[in-house]
């Protein structure tokens, strides 16, 4: 600095953002100018001989599959022991351990320091630490009862075993 020199310079290119998607990333309601429809139908999901799947504790049976399920502050959910029952051979182990631990999704930018971004690695904060509970929502769908995850200050319910549709159309808005 004293010698009044440049040392260094280095320009990095423009990336071009993409072309604005106004249905991406918006409620119904954003993306009509406010106005949500009226014309539809309330969504009931029901089962009435029960549901696809048995929970026992932390066990879940669903189909051919079985799996334990846990859950901790630094991984989030966490599913173990996953098995499918193949008829004659009886149970075959797919996986010991899976969660989402390593999983990275860059947000795109390659340049400093928005590639250190991600938006599931838990490395950074811990997934289970940013959960949310959904016990109002899934009062009335799937099963009552939830799988708790261990740790001081803990959530009630944070695991729910639930029908896919009914979770998407609320889990969104509510983060």
């Amino acid at each position: 600095m004293q010698n009044m020199v440049v040392i260094e310079f280095e320009d990095r290119k423009l990336v071009p953002l993409p072309p604005a998607d106004p249905l991406r990333n918006y409620t119904a309601g954003e993306t009509r100018g406010g106005v949500d429809r009226s014309d539809v139908k309330p969504l009931q999901i029901i089962q009435p001989e029960g549901p696809n799947f048995r929970v026992s504790g932390n066990f879940v049976e669903w189909q051919k599959w079985n799996f334990r399920i846990g859950f901790t502050p630094r991984e989030g959910l966490v599913i173990y022991s996953v098995a499918y029952v193949d008829g004659s051979r009886g149970r075959r182990p797919i996986t010991h351990r899976l969660s989402f631990v390593q999983m990275v999704v860059p947000y795109g930018d390659p340049n400093e320091p928005h590639y250190r971004k991600n938006a599931f690695d838990a490395g950074e904060d811990g997934l289970g630490k940013n959960v949310h509970s959904l016990k109002k929502a899934l009062v009335s769908i799937g099963k009552d009862d939830g799988i708790k995850g261990y740790w001081k200050g803990n959530l009630p319910q944070v695991i729910r075993v639930v029908p896919y549709s009914a979770v998407q159309l609320f889990a969104y808005e509510t983060y």
